[in-house]
């Protein structure tokens, strides 16, 4: 038998004419979410996509349905012709699997005003039509179950349920971002936020790890793996922290977080071109801690060759921990992990100045240090079975025979 869903979206619609270009990378998004699902068949039709699958795949449907960013709801969804009798005949077989309590309300609309009776008619007749086959009673303010019916071209959809969808926009209908990773709980919620946005994430951390293969094991890859389930896989770009760590050993400790992270940025606008990233985000919240000032942000981005997003910007530390329940990275983030910001100070001046972070750049010369961190890089390829790690440089070696073969 096959089970079928109807996936609505809401924030798309307001697209004009660009809406088709946005409906095609979210019926995309959903056959790659769905991947592997035994009967799988998605398509799209009149401002709806409707996935099939077998009976043993729906309820891992539901759930991965659950984490595609653009839909609004969905719904597991019986189908019958348009006839009065088909549709009592399937009205009576849904809330006879489904219904909960004594009391209904039919809910009908139709998409399709061919139709002869109105949604109201169509709603009434039905009810009838239920209370003398189920003996349930009707209660339109409060009851236990609702019968929800659409009038669609050629069909008539009913189901009891609407699931909730994230909303937003499909993963990659903004194009891709350099998303900079750290072992805490707000950069994940903060790359999350930028999928919903539309964008399409590649991460970058800086780790103290003896080699780029013990990361492998650390909860970094696990939060990229979970990050993953909701943009459909993700590569991870990995650079060492010991040659910026030996070549600033003389820094003074208050300016160490905000030179650092000054450096966190000119390597990334380096490396964002060669996976196509237009912006670098972070996971910032203004004033939070002490680098994260007005003035110090400021510092940070100066001289900046592409913009840098931080949708947490506003968030206060609760909201963020909600949120990262929410995705599923907050008990990966508070596992113990070394990360660079814990052997970088953490009492740093909180009102730097341009002036001197761009002095501290010059004189530990920046520019040739980023190269050096880059050419000693990795990137690892994280898949929900698995993580492969590559050199940087062999890696962009491959990508550019792909693009030019």
């Amino acid at each position: 038998m096959v089970s079928r869903f109807v996936v609505h979206y809401a924030e798309i619609g307001t697209k004009g004419a660009n809406r088709p270009v946005f409906e095609e990378f979210l019926e995309r998004n959903i056959r790659t979410s769905l991947a592997g699902l035994s009967g799988l068949k998605v398509r799209r039709d009149h401002q709806r996509v409707f996935v099939l699958v077998d009976d043993d795949s729906a309820t891992d449907a539901k759930r991965r349905l659950a984490k595609v960013f653009g839909v609004a709801w969905y719904a597991q969804v019986e189908s019958s012709s348009t006839s009065h009798e088909a549709i009592l005949e399937t009205a009576v077989k849904v809330l006879g699997e489904r219904a909960r309590g004594t009391s209904f309300r039919v809910s009908a609309r139709r998409a399709d005003k061919t139709s002869e009776l109105s949604s109201q008619a169509l709603a009434r007749k039905l009810g009838e039509g239920i209370m003398e086959r189920l003996g349930l009673k009707v209660d339109l303010t409060h009851p236990d179950s609702t019968l929800y019916v659409d009038v669609v071209w050629g069909e008539v959809l009913l189901y009891c349920e609407r699931l909730k969808g994230l909303g937003g926009l499909p993963v990659g209908v903004s194009g891709r971002v350099l998303h900079l990773l750290s072992g805490g709980i707000d950069s994940p919620v903060a790359g999350w936020l930028m999928m919903k946005r539309g964008c399409r994430p590649t991460y970058l951390h800086f780790y103290l790890a003896p080699t780029a293969e013990s990361v492998l094991e650390s909860k970094i890859v696990e939060i990229v793996r979970e990050l993953g389930k909701y943009s459909g896989g993700a590569d991870l770009i990995l650079i060492p922290f010991a040659p910026y760590q030996l070549a600033t050993m003389s820094l003074p400790t208050d300016f160490e977080p905000i030179a650092f992270r000054r450096f966190v940025r000119l390597v990334a606008e380096r490396v964002a071109p060669d996976f196509a990233c237009s912006a670098i985000s972070t996971g910032d919240n203004l004033a939070q801690v002490a680098s994260q000032t007005l003035q110090n942000l400021v510092c940070i981005d100066s001289g900046a060759t592409c913009p840098t997003l931080r949708p947490l910007i506003t968030y206060d530390k609760e909201e963020i921990v909600d949120l990262a329940k929410q995705v599923g990275t907050y008990e990966l983030s508070i596992r113990e992990y070394k990360d660079c910001c814990s052997i970088v100070s953490r009492h740093p001046r909180t009102r730097m100045k341009v002036a001197e972070v761009d002095e501290a750049a010059s004189y530990f010369r920046f520019d040739a240090l980023a190269s050096e961190c880059i050419g000693k890089g990795s990137i690892i390829t994280v898949t929900p079975s698995g993580a492969h790690v590559r050199p940087f440089p062999e890696a962009m070696g491959a990508r550019a025979e792909k693009v030019t073969s």
